[in-house]
């Protein structure tokens, strides 16, 4: 079970007899699409000047939303393109060993495209293990269909993970190839490359912000001519892969397929490198506590994402072995049934969007520094969407990028567009029936359950509120099930929403106590939280503004 440290994920039986799903296909393009757009490159290295809490610029404009996220431009094609193959070789190749890096181990694997979907016993980790309801809904719900992925036994393109790679395309991770006819094509047994590994990462975490940086973090990749570099350049800057050190610096080697056990200290990492107990005896035969990433293969294990191949002897991990499309795609469907969600260290914001829109007001004032002292480079209309490069100052202001440029706009009136764990959340689920195995509680008040990653986000808000103001932010309100909904409409009338519609129904929203915060809602640790809500993905609804058609300010909703 995943434990950061930061909140508790509650762990109950799943139910999945309420389960439906709605299609919330993103726009993210897959592995192997068209070329994507040129970007501007400035250095991420500058750290955002200190202000004091700013007061908020420009007028709040009542029942003003985000304008939808548009479409991203498709990604660029892959840096191998193998042909799918019917029949994967079974038996993987080892890895030579290079020089080792700053990494436990070198990253590296053969060239050699191989590697099965775990061939294991369905009561091991065999396709069956995923409920049939939630395979018939997954597959019924994408509009995309990839003409060498079927779920029919017998069929020709049947895959055992047809489930797993139909969901990784409904959440925006992949489309696949596009043909020539116009018919997709997945590639299941095409091997992952590492820059490959590096894009499925930065999309499925809801690609965050990140502007990537002008100088290269490794020799062999360069901001221009290099498909991924800026994805390749989050996993580094995130701490998910390190590369290997060489004389001039550190390598990433983009195009070399990773293997097995490189593919479990990426995804660690990613979870935010949790505390994992290596007392106990290996659960797979051909890893011990002397293999370079043991400790990130017991987690991997753990979690429930895998239990390796079923031999005579017992199971094995095979941790050289490279890893396939297919399988990629039924590790990470595992780990987002777990609730692993992208877990950055330390405790500073971190923006799950890479753009956000003016929201709350006509037009907003974009200056020079985090301050309303500093001089108006421009003014952006309400709802356009600026791109953020994910620096946030202490006064929860945002830096955007605008025309080419950079500058400083007021979190407040800035929000994002909903991210990848509600995309994913409403894809599965219906409102106020979601499994306790999905929630987490909140460290200071346990009874308040939120999705795991909205937790994550609100306790990182809450840790830098309370170094401030000496006390934790009041909950009144957070996860309500259809019941609970159904009891607040009842109480409060007009004040709740109506059953089924609430976002408290997807454990994404919260009511403060503002009563118990110093002065109420007029006092300073107020507007210090609402200035900062942006920064930690959360948002104070235009309509719940003052002004707004509902006001509630002690109602802010989550967007990550």
């Amino acid at each position: 079970m995943r434990d950061t440290g930061m909140r508790t994920r509650r762990t109950a039986p799943r139910s999945l007899a309420a389960i439906t799903i709605a299609v919330t296909l993103a726009a993210s393009a897959g592995v192997g699409s068209a070329a994507a757009s040129a970007e501007p490159a400035p250095s991420t290295s500058e750290s955002p000047s200190a202000s004091a809490s700013p007061t908020p610029e420009a007028s709040p404009s009542p029942s003003v939303s985000p304008s939808p996220s548009p479409a991203p431009s498709a990604s660029p094609s892959p840096s191998v393109s193998p042909s799918p193959s019917p029949t994967p070789t079974p038996s993987p190749t080892p890895s030579p060993s290079p020089t080792p890096s700053a990494e436990p181990e070198p990253e590296r694997e053969p060239a050699a495209e191989q590697d099965a979907p775990e061939p294991l016993a369905p009561s091991i980790d065999g396709a069956s293990s995923i409920d049939s309801a939630t395979s018939s809904a997954v597959l019924a719900a994408t509009s995309i269909r990839f003409t060498d992925v079927s779920s029919q036994v017998g069929a020709a393109a049947f895959s055992p993970f047809a489930t797993e790679i139909t969901w990784l395309a409904q959440v925006g991770v992949t489309r696949g190839w596009l043909e020539s006819d116009g018919t997709r094509q997945f590639r299941p047994h095409a091997s992952v490359a590492r820059d490959a590994m590096a894009a499925f990462l930065y999309r499925y975490a809801g690609e965050p912000a990140h502007f990537e940086p002008s100088r290269s973090p490794f020799q062999d990749i360069r901001a221009s001519g290099t498909s991924f570099y800026r994805e390749i350049t989050w996993v580094e800057e995130a701490g998910i892969s390190l590369g290997w050190t060489v004389a001039d610096g550190a390598e990433f080697r983009p195009y070399e397929p990773i293997t097995r056990e490189a593919m479990a200290a990426f995804l660690y990492r990613y979870a935010g490198s949790p505390p994992v107990s290596t007392t106990g005896a290996s659960p797979f035969l051909d890893v011990d506590a002397s293999s370079p990433f043991y400790k990130q293969i017991l987690w991997l294990a753990e979690t429930g994402a895998t239990r390796g191949w079923q031999t005579a002897q017992g199971a094995e991990f095979r941790p050289k072995a490279t890893i396939a499309r297919d399988a990629m795609a039924a590790f990470l469907y595992r780990l987002d049934r777990a609730g692993i969600v992208f877990t950055p260290t330390g405790t500073a914001p971190v923006l799950r969007h890479s753009a956000l829109a003016v929201y709350g007001a006509n037009a907003l004032n974009i200056r020079t520094a985090p301050s309303t002292s500093t001089p108006v480079i421009t003014q952006e209309p309400r709802g356009t969407l600026l791109t953020v490069t994910g620096a946030i100052s202490p006064g929860g202001w945002i830096e955007v990028i605008v025309d080419g440029k950079r500058g400083w706009a007021s979190g407040y009136y800035l929000a994002g567009v909903d991210g990848a764990a509600i995309t994913r959340v409403k894809s599965f689920y219906s409102n106020g029936y979601l499994p306790e195995d999905r929630l987490c509680s909140l460290p200071w008040d346990r009874a308040e359950l939120l999705l795991c990653q909205a937790a994550d986000d609100l306790q990182r808000l809450n840790a830098a509120f309370k170094a401030r103001y000496g006390i934790n932010i009041p909950i009144n309100d957070s996860y309500r099930d259809y019941d609970g909904q159904v009891q607040a409409r009842a109480v409060h009338g007009n004040l709740a929403a109506v059953p089924g519609t609430s976002n408290h129904g997807w454990a994404a929203a919260i009511d403060i106590a503002g009563a118990a915060l110093p002065g109420g809602y007029d006092g300073d640790a107020y507007l210090w939280l609402r200035q900062q809500l942006t920064a930690y993905n959360w948002v104070l609804p235009s309509w719940a503004r003052p002004g707004g058609t509902k006001p509630e300010p002690w109602h802010f909703e989550y967007t990550g």
